[in-house]
């Protein structure tokens, strides 16, 4: 007897391996024991999934070094031969097996449609050799007595487990937490860390607000201790912005595994960076918060770059253990946490983990139709799987909470809305019926800090230029998502210090500024896009203070008189829909100008976005197709690369406008040379010895240079010939497209905007 059948080609053994999964299995259990799970049936998938890796094929492909051996049969198929279904008959019932046997056979994504029967039932055969050597004993396992196929009653080829399967839920639990095991094993990082550090240090938070106000009195509000006596249950709370929600998000969440979600980066980026300074074990940060989007390499390397002890090494394993969901508060957008509604190849880890998590969605009202169809059939499933979630926000739409009922969703009725008496009144509003102009915006400043909101980035370039040639001597600024990225961000930087500092000036904006940075301005100008998005406009405006005076207004909304606003359209691409634009202007002309407090916005809003008055729009008509689409495909088995892409019909595409690229030729150029090379190639030129993060090190070195336009535009610049695509090695390529780009305007392009319609 001797351990010689090799599991990977580095010559790591199939019995090693299975005994660092029993590890990763035991850390699981040890940690998270409450998982709705068959815990013995789990071990002893993982003790059986790689077993079919000892055929004589396999083998000989691992100590050959090549990708495949004709006539291979895919290893998960040949271990399900080793299952002792008949004895396992007598402890567990036929669903169980059934789900157990699908999870070993499938929890590598393979295609079986090539594999001939008399092949595989003839690998199987010979299965009875290598059976006679293998160490058996060393993995807590007998020998098998009899190898052979499961009957089609436990496993049927080429067959996929649907959602209306009476074993489904046994399935995606088994396999989608084998993945998580096999991979941890596999990349040698750890399956979870202790949710233990939320309920301890949550309480140095409140010790610190008491610190600054000098105040020992200082306690949670009403909402944050509503959440506290309401721990174990799906909550939709209404509070006012301000009140203090990211606490209340967390103290709920407790001592469990959980997710933060959040529509928009820079308010992510935010919210991490204060839970990893106020809230962490400073030293165990690593072990306790992660940040996920599609950015967040930069936020860590940018954090490295400040702080040169964090070695390369750990920042790697550390974004490891971050995107295979070991840590236990990860801090998130949706696109890298729900697509598993598509039940894509492989969703069952995802699913499979919020079954033991708390969800947290914050900002719900940002989110577009497609999103919010995401989200409802994402909460529905983790529901049914046991998580749990929380959805806050300052503005909830009455239809919205239909839509979850309609879905099945399940929360606690009735909770209060939350308020802050003391800063009940902040905004006195004028309406203005006309479009927005930069004389009229002229008129209207004095002196003191303005904030100009317009719905679309051509109108704010428009304000923007025409401003600075009409107010002389006062600092104006521009800020949008069209800029690239170190440009962007150097702007959420200074507009963040500008609302801070005692200076004076004007910040023309879109709605990046809606609900992602913590800005307050003395004097807000807007155009109207709809009552949600206005409302949080107005909380960037006397953010956390009453209203002074209150004969003069603070808010001007031009709510474009007889015409629309900009960006309003019926065309999907509009920044707000024409039928939700037209039922805000009623509702507030209704209103009338005067001074708004926080029950007038939230009674506005129940009043307004009745399901009544939203069956009518095409936007809801958009959530509810997406919601039967999605329930439709649910069971297409979709590879993950084309839910990728659906998923990002949130869609943008990352480009270099050409004269950026003209400007910064040679490190453009040096960037893609290094992308270019292969990771041997890198150690050798370059002398680094972590080629992989010194790859993401240059990408994002690369990215600064990078902004994201809408799909549409970068299809019509497509059309008219703009684009100049460059390819990086085999698999990576960067878009340069013809346009003007200006650092303090941002970009235009030269053709292919036909619509005035993104913010």
């Amino acid at each position: 007897m001797n351990d010689q059948f090799w599991a990977k080609s580095t010559g790591e053994t199939i019995v090693h391996h299975t005994k660092q999964l029993l590890r990763a299995y035991d850390r699981l259990k040890d940690y998270y024991p409450e998982i709705p799970v068959n815990w013995n049936l789990l071990r002893l998938i993982c003790q059986y999934h790689d077993l079919g890796k000892m055929n004589h094929l396999f083998q000989e492909k691992m100590r050959d070094g090549v990708n495949k051996k004709d006539g291979e049969i895919p290893h998960a198929l040949l271990s399900i031969a080793f299952f002792p279904i008949k004895q396992l008959k007598e402890i567990y019932s036929k669903d169980d097996l059934r789900a157990a046997t699908y999870a070993i056979a499938l929890h590598h994504e393979r295609d079986f449609s090539q594999i001939e029967m008399d092949q595989y039932k003839h690998e199987v055969a010979l299965l009875a050799e290598p059976v006679e050597s293998f160490l058996f004993n060393e993995i807590e396992l007998d020998k098998p007595t009899i190898i052979k196929r499961p009957s089609v009653s436990y496993y049927r080829l080429l067959h996929k487990l649907a959602s209306n399967d009476e074993c489904f839920k046994e399935y995606v639990m088994l396999k989608g937490l084998l993945n998580r095991i096999d991979y941890a094993a596999s990349g040698d990082y750890q399956i979870e860390y202790p949710a233990n550090f939320l309920n301890k240090n949550m309480p140095k938070v409140r010790e610190s607000w008491r610190k600054k106000h000098s105040d020992p009195t200082i306690d949670w509000n009403e909402m944050q201790k509503y959440v506290q006596a309401h721990q174990d249950e799906n909550l939709v709370l209404i509070g006012q912005t301000g009140l203090g929600k990211t606490e209340a998000g967390l103290l709920w969440i407790g001592d469990n595994k959980g997710f933060f979600t959040l529509p928009l980066r820079t308010a992510i980026n935010a919210i991490y960076d204060r839970i990893r300074k106020d809230i962490t074990d400073k030293e165990e940060y690593k072990e306790q918060v992660g940040i996920l989007h599609s950015d967040s390499l930069a936020v860590l390397l940018a954090e490295q770059e400040k702080n040169k002890e964090v070695e390369l090494d750990k920042l790697e394993s550390y974004l490891t253990e971050t995107r295979g969901w070991s840590l236990p508060l990860t801090v998130t957008t949706l696109d890298q946490t729900f697509d598993f509604v598509y039940h894509y190849a492989g969703f069952e880890q995802k699913l499979a983990t919020f079954a033991y998590s708390k969800v947290v969605i914050d900002e719900i009202q940002m989110y577009s139709p497609d999103l919010l169809a995401y989200l409802i059939k994402g909460l529905k499933e983790i529901q049914d799987f046991g998580g749990k979630f929380l959805v806050m926000t300052a503005t909830l739409p009455p239809y919205l909470l239909d839509l979850f009922e309609k879905r099945g969703l399940k929360w606690k009725k009735n909770s209060p809305r939350f308020l802050d008496q003391k800063l009940s009144e902040r905004h006195n509003v004028q309406i203005l019926e006309e479009g927005i102009s930069a004389e009229a915006v002229a008129e209207l400043y004095q002196s003191g800090k303005l904030l100009v909101i317009c719905n679309t980035v051509r109108k704010a370039k428009e304000i923007y230029k025409e401003l600075s040639e009409l107010i002389v001597g006062v600092d104006i600024h521009l800020i949008h998502s069209q800029f690239i990225r170190k440009d962007r961000q150097d702007k959420e930087k200074k507009i963040q210090k500008f609302a801070k500092s005692n200076k004076e000036g004007i910040w023309v904006a879109t709605q990046v500024v809606e609900a992602s940075l913590d800005i307050d301005f003395d004097l807000l100008i807007t155009e109207l896009s709809e009552l949600n998005g206005l409302f949080q406009r107005m909380g960037r405006c006397y953010r956390k203070r009453p209203l002074l005076n209150r004969e003069q207004p603070n808010v001007y909304v031009f709510d474009g008189g007889g015409q629309v606003t900009s960006g309003i359209s019926s065309s999907e691409q509009a920044v707000v829909h024409y039928q939700i634009f037209e039922l805000s202007k009623l509702a507030l002309r209704n209103k009338g100008s005067g001074i708004y407090n926080e029950l007038d916005k939230m009674n506005m809003i129940e009043q307004t976005y009745t399901t009544e008055n939203m069956k009518q729009t095409a936007y809801y008509e958009r959530v509810d197709t997406m919601l039967n689409w999605l329930s439709a495909i649910e069971d297409d088995g979709k590879s993950a690369a084309e839910v990728r892409k659906l998923f990002r019909n949130i869609q943008s595409r990352n480009i270099i406008p050409e004269n950026v690229y003209d400007d910064n030729k040679n490190k453009i150029n040096e960037y893609m040379e290094i992308l270019s090379l292969s990771s041997k190639e890198i150690v050798s030129k370059k002398d680094k010895e972590n080629p992989r993060i010194y790859r993401q090190k240059i990408k994002s070195k690369l990215e600064n240079y990078m902004m994201s336009i809408p799909e549409w535009l970068f299809r019509n610049c497509l059309k008219e010939n703009q684009v100049r695509c460059e390819q990086i090695g085999r698999y990576d390529q960067v878009f340069f497209v013809n346009g003007i780009y200006e650092s303090d305007v941002g970009f235009q392009v030269l053709k292919g905007e036909k619509e005035d319609n993104f913010g």
